[in-house]
Formats: structure tokens, C-alpha cells, sequence
């Protein structure tokens, strides 16, 4: 499949079928992505529990989360304040080497066995934490796995993921908090957990599309405490220990979703072939309605009322500055958010911040996820785990910038001055007028008798 029009032709099928595909309401689509899979071959999964945070300490923690996100709001958006945590489950996930058989089962083992398991077989310190996308709604675990298996194989690394909540019952900031609990349990986990104290210039942020931005929104939840510190070392208290803030050791990630109120060229430049394009269907007039969509009270999108579009801890190209923070590889396609994207990269690069950014021609949102057998999505897989390899082993120090053809996947560099050409001035005009017109909106359910479903 290395001809461009062989290629084309597979994406555009995607997205034809994809358009076609009836409308499901969204709690349907939400449990669905609950669904287990088999787990047959070499991959292994360890699952736990992460506790909840003790009283005091998750309402300092949720105390803080809110601090930042009001410093950082403009004034206008409407945000809601993170909900108290919870528990969540958990899963370590590795490799098996000795396995060949592809419909080998999962061991008879304990879980604490397994994790043990996994533990030999890695050949370095790393820690993937990863974080799978799904537009917030869907569950991460069950059907990120294969993608998750692949990482920490090339990388020789363990891999941790966990669920969080999901809109639209929660919104971003209670969303984060839970990342934040996760990221804090790698570093200092409870007695009896299965793992030692990871130290976070071990642990390497992982993710695609929303999850990507999570992780993002996390370093920025970092840096925050770290430059609130007054120079000295800030802590936060979970688990009853007192864990030192510090950056990790780097982030890779793939589509990170930005300028979410659609507002720069690639939107409409390449939506003739991106499946993510001419807007959620969960916002359309005939849309069908649930149980959990729309909310109560009504807003315009799943994750968060509009007029929160562009908050940095929402979107993450709206923060300028990223100073201080660890080295980032970062791939789009040639997709809706393509864009955002580019204004989020040169920003980071002109802060000082090392910075590996590759775009594929052609391909639409998270292609390698939706569409493993493309040469494309093989290749974006292998620099991924490369990528985790070399920020691991701290070998990232200089910022590039490369276009990856269709067809043989011929590779062209590019300069970081020249990803997107409208001042930057003018991009946050676009976006602030942008989400100034859809803080108008809220999804109050279908049209009557206009449901597609």
C-alpha cells in the first residue's frame, strides 16, 4: 500500500463510512466503549484500584486544581468547579517476550504476579503514563490496550493507564483532578500497592487527542505550583506522604485537539477528506437524545460550556508561554485541528522548550489509532516508541520540524516560522471571536422528529 492514491483511497472510504454510520446516543456509545476485549498474545494486564484521596488532602488537591484554572480565566467562561474524587481502576501494562502464540490467553496469575511479570520484561526505568482519547466520553482502557502494548514494546518501557471520568457527567476540570490523583499515585502510591515510588523523571505523559490535552493541561497544572513556590520545591500532600512537584521527564503525544471552536483554515482545507470535520454530531439539530445528553442544566458541548473554549486548561494552544517545561514529540495529520496544533508547536518552540513535530500529508485525526495498517499509521508508531526511547534516555535537546509524504513516505523538513503564517495576534483574535459567537450556543436535544438515529 505504498502508492498515494491507494492511500487517499483508504482514508476517504473511512470517512465515507463514518459519515453514513447512524447517530447513537451518547450513553450508548459511552457504555459500548466500556466493552472487554480479549486479551490473547503477548500483552499483559495488571489491574488495581487507585483509593481515593483521604479527605483533607483531596480538598487541598481539588483546592488547588480550582486556584489555577480561575488564575488563568479571563473572566468569562463558565467552568465548574472540580466535583470530589473518587476511586478508580487502574491497569500496568507490558510485555511477555517468551510469547509467540498470537491467541495465547493471560496467564493464571494474580495481579500483583502480573505486574511483576511485566516488570521483568521491561529494559529500562521508563513509565508510560498514558492517556487515550475518545472525545472525553469514552472509556480509555479496554480499547487502547493494543496501542498501549505497541508503545511499550518499542519502547522497552511499562505502561500505566487508567479511567477517569467521563463527560458529559463531568467536565475537563474534575476530569484533570483525575489525572492529577493518577499522576500522584505513580509517585506515591498507597501501602500495599503493587509499585515502588516512581520518581517523575521516569515517567513519560502518552496520549492521542483528548488525551493528549489532558496531559498538557497537566504540565500546566505543574508549572503553576512550581512557579507559585517562591523558588523553593512546592509540595502536595496524597496518601499520606508529602510528594515533591517537579516536571517529568517529557510528553509524546498524537492530535491534541486544538483551537476547539474551529476557527483557522484547516478546518475547511481539509475537510473533504478528515473524518473529524464539519462538527460534532453530538451538536446537530437532530441529534438523538439520552439520559446524560444534554445536560441539566444545558450546554453547548460535552466537556465543558462554551463560552470555556478557550480557556487555557481547556485548550492548550491559548497558553503562550511554555517555558519550563520537558521536552515534547508531537504528530498531526492534515487534519481539522492541524492548525491549533502548529500555533501550539511554535509557541512551544519559541519558549525554549525542545520540541520533535512531525505532520503526515493526508491524514485525518489520530489516523494510526483508527487505521493501524496504513504505512503511515506503522510509521507514526515507530517514531512514537522512538520517541519515548530517546526522551527516556534524555537525548532530546534540539527542536525539528518534518513533513512526511504520501505515498513512500519520503520525509521534508520544515521551519517552525513557517507552520503557520497568520500572526499570532490574529490567531487569538480568531479564536476569542470564535468562542464568543458558540458561548451563545447550548445543545437542548433533537429537533421534533428530526432524529437521524
Amino acid at each position: 500500500m505504498d502508492d498515494s492514491e491507494t492511500q487517499k483511497q483508504v482514508i476517504l472510504g473511512f470517512r465515507k463510512a463514518f459519515k453514513s454510520a447512524p447517530w447513537i446516543p451518547i450513553s450508548q456509545m459511552q457504555a459500548h466503549s466500556f466493552r472487554e476485549r480479549p486479551l490473547k498474545g503477548s500483552i499483559l494486564v495488571s489491574k488495581l484500584k487507585i483509593p481515593c484521596p483521604a479527605g483533607e488532602e483531596e480538598e487541598a488537591l481539588r483546592s488547588r486544581l480550582w486556584d489555577v484554572y480561575k488564575a488563568t480565566s479571563e473572566g468569562v467562561e463558565k467552568l465548574d468547579p472540580p466535583a470530589p474524587c473518587i476511586s478508580y481502576n487502574g491497569e500496568w501494562i507490558g510485555v511477555r517476550k517468551d510469547v509467540k502464540d498470537l491467541k495465547a490467553p493471560q496467564p493464571d496469575i494474580s495481579d500483583q504476579e502480573k505486574f511483576q511479570s511485566i516488570q521483568q520484561n521491561v529494559d529500562n526505568d521508563m513509565t508510560i503514563f498514558y492517556l487515550a482519547g475518545g472525545a472525553f466520553f469514552r472509556a480509555g482502557p479496554p480499547g487502547a490496550r493494543p496501542v498501549i502494548k505497541q508503545l511499550a514494546e518499542m519502547s522497552g518501557s511499562c505502561a500505566f493507564t487508567f479511567q477517569p471520568r467521563l463527560a458529559p457527567q463531568y467536565t475537563i476540570p474534575t476530569i484533570l483532578l483525575d489525572v492529577l490523583v493518577a499522576y500522584f499515585y505513580l509517585q506515591a502510591p498507597p501501602v500495599g500497592s503493587f509499585h515502588q515510588p516512581i520518581n517523575p523523571k521516569n515517567i513519560i505523559l502518552v496520549g492521542e487527542s483528548g488525551g493528549s490535552l489532558l496531559h498538557l493541561h497537566l504540565l500546566q497544572f505543574l508549572r503553576a505550583i512550581i512557579r507559585s513556590s517562591g523558588g523553593k520545591t512546592p509540595v502536595i500532600h496524597l496518601n499520606g506522604q508529602h510528594i515533591p512537584i517537579s516536571m517529568p521527564a517529557g510528553c509524546a503525544l498524537v492530535s491534541p485537539g486544538s483551537d476547539l471552536v474551529l476557527s483557522l483554515p484547516s478546518v475547511k482545507k481539509f475537510e473533504k477528506f478528515e473524518w473529524l470535520s464539519e462538527g460534532a454530531p453530538w451538536l446537530k439539530p437532530n441529534y438523538p437524545a439520552d439520559q446524560i445528553w444534554p445536560t441539566i442544566p444545558p450546554r453547548g458541548d460535552l466537556h465543558c460550556d462554551n463560552s470555556a473554549l478557550c480557556h487555557p486548561l481547556i485548550d492548550p494552544s491559548m497558553q503562550l508561554d511554555w517555558s519550563g517545561m520537558p521536552p515534547m514529540w508531537i504528530t498531526c495529520g492534515e487534519e481539522t485541528y492541524a492548525d491549533g496544533i502548529k500555533f501550539l508547536v511554535k509557541n512551544i518552540q519559541a519558549s525554549g522548550v525542545p520540541v520533535t513535530f512531525v505532520q503526515y500529508e493526508f491524514m485525518p485525526h489520530v489516523w494510526n489509532v483508527i487505521l493501524p495498517h496504513l504505512p503511515q499509521s506503522r510509521d507514526t508508531m515507530k517514531r512514537w516508541g522512538q520517541a519515548i526511547r530517546e526522551i527516556g534516555l534524555d537525548r532530546q535537546k534540539e527542536s525539528s520540524a518534518n513533513f512526511v509524504k504520501l505515498g513512500k513516505l519520503e520525509v521534508f523538513p520544515m521551519s517552525f516560522e513557517g507552520l503557520l503564517d497568520i500572526p499570532q495576534a490574529e490567531v487569538l483574535q480568531r479564536m476569542r471571536t470564535a468562542r464568543d459567537r458558540l458561548a451563545e450556543f447550548v445543545w437542548t436535544g433533537p429537533e421534533a422528529g428530526s432524529s437521524k438515529l
